[in-house]
């Protein structure tokens, strides 16, 4: 992964501590790619996965009155969050929020390459 400087935008950070660059997920210093992981890599990239919602959800709360439709895109950042709550997450319901999401969050770069991301890791997980 590249970008690490303070004038990088793109991919979710937490302190530093997370990130999703295009098909890989890393926090810390250890990564998860999506390709075809095996379980125990699956479990990690899905945990991975969902503290990125996590991390979404909170930028898209923070960025929510620079939206047009912000209630419905925190809404629709929600359903992503308790989608990959579950045990066993459903790819199409996840493809259809970060669908809905993606437009509507174009506005912010940031946010927009981070639901891109998201994107690609649920594509490839599941």
């Amino acid at each position: 992964m590249t970008g690490t400087g303070a004038g990088d935008n793109s991919g979710i950070r937490a302190g530093g501590d997370i990130r999703i660059d295009s098909s890989a997920v890393a926090v810390n210093r250890s990564t998860a790619t999506t390709g075809a992981p095996a379980a125990a890599d699956r479990e990690a990239a899905v945990a991975e996965l969902r503290a990125a919602a996590r991390l979404l959800l909170e930028q898209v709360r923070t960025h929510q009155d620079e939206y047009e439709d912000g209630e419905e895109l925190v809404e629709a950042a929600e359903r992503v969050e308790a989608e990959l709550a579950q045990d066993e997450p459903r790819r199409g319901v996840l493809l259809r929020w970060l669908g809905f999401l993606a437009p509507g969050v174009a506005a912010t770069a940031a946010v927009a390459g981070d639901v891109a991301a998201i994107q690609d890791s649920v594509a490839s997980l599941f």
